[in-house]
């Protein structure tokens, strides 16, 4: 799962095309190939579960797309967050998000939801979460990790 797609589509769709893949391959022969896939969809459809409670302990919906800017910004903050969890807290790459964000900050600025202070402010401070995650990480991680500076 892209951190982008549980933003763009909510996590109920991201399951249901799980599902239908998993259910595709039902109807092929078992290969070591195809029970895999089997295996790695039922990984996915188990962590994208997680995510949504994820997010509802914090009061929020992520069944369902990011309404706006502010919502893609933490919806994005959850997959990243629900990512590192499965990684054990090492290092990753959040990926090419800018453009991702740009396309939901535009649109909230366009209608006058936002100012572009405020969108500004949007991803100054998801930047600052995003660098507290390493705190959550074990120290062994954190220190061999070359995406982590030293102190």
């Amino acid at each position: 799962m892209t951190t982008g797609g549980f933003a763009l589509y909510g996590v109920d769709r991201l399951i249901a095309d799980r599902r239908a893949q998993r259910e595709a391959l039902d109807l092929v022969p078992s290969t070591d190939d195809v029970i895999r896939d089997r295996a790695e969809l039922a990984e996915q459809i188990r962590a994208l579960g997680e995510l949504v409670e994820m997010a509802a302990a914090y009061g929020y919906d992520g069944s369902r797309p990011a309404a706006g800017a502010r919502e893609a910004v933490q919806w994005l903050y959850f997959a990243y967050l629900a990512a590192g969890k499965e990684q054990n807290g090492a290092a990753m790459s959040l990926g090419r998000t800018a453009t991702f964000l740009d396309v939901y900050l535009q649109r909230d600025i366009d209608s006058g939801q936002l100012t572009e202070l405020a969108a500004q402010e949007l991803v100054d401070d998801s930047a600052l979460k995003l660098r507290i995650i390493r705190f959550l990480r074990t120290p062994s991680t954190t220190n061999s990790s070359p995406a982590t500076p030293p102190e």
